[in-house]
């Protein structure tokens, strides 16, 4: 069997079936996320490469936070069929933006979820009066980094990200 993956039910279903038998953009819709698509979209975020989840807090305690302080960008891509097929959390604190996670099953992409997931969250950041929007993506996602030059981004030269752990 294909790459497993959850339903809204919890069942197992193959998404690569699902994938080539449907027409994808006509049957994936966009919702609002909410805490309780956290273990659909942490079983995503898993098999997608690049995400590196080791380095925040992405518990359900973690993520449920960034989408109750943010519960108008956050948004998850749905297949009646495949369930969470797509994961985009918007953020703001209150002069920019941020997108995180933005995660589209490997047999759903090239159809423009992605794009959907990334245009809702500029909608409503634009709305909130923002007028910057940053991203992270790490040095080896190569894939993410052609993603999203492609939707007109921009690499930053000026800027070096540093953290710390509390």
């Amino acid at each position: 069997m294909g790459l497993q993956g959850s339903n809204k039910t919890g069942d197992e279903v193959d998404l690569k079936s699902i994938a080539q038998e449907k027409d994808k953009p006509q049957t994936v819709n966009i919702r609002r996320m909410v805490p309780e698509d956290y273990d659909a979209s942490y079983a995503l975020w898993s098999r997608t490469p690049g995400m590196h989840l080791h380095s925040l807090n992405n518990t359900y305690g973690g993520i449920s936070e960034v989408i109750l302080h943010n519960p108008d960008s956050s948004f998850v891509a749905f297949d009646e069929s495949a369930g969470i097929v797509g994961t985009a959390i918007g953020a703001t604190d209150g002069r920019k933006g941020y997108i995180y996670h933005l995660a589209v099953d490997e047999h759903f992409r090239g159809h423009g979820i992605g794009t959907r997931l990334v245009a809702r969250i500029r909608d409503v950041l634009q709305a909130k009066g923002i007028e910057k929007i940053g991203v992270f993506i790490v040095n080896d996602n190569i894939q993410g980094q052609q993603f999203w030059g492609a939707q007109g981004w921009n690499p930053r030269s000026d800027v070096t990200y540093w953290d710390i752990d509390l």
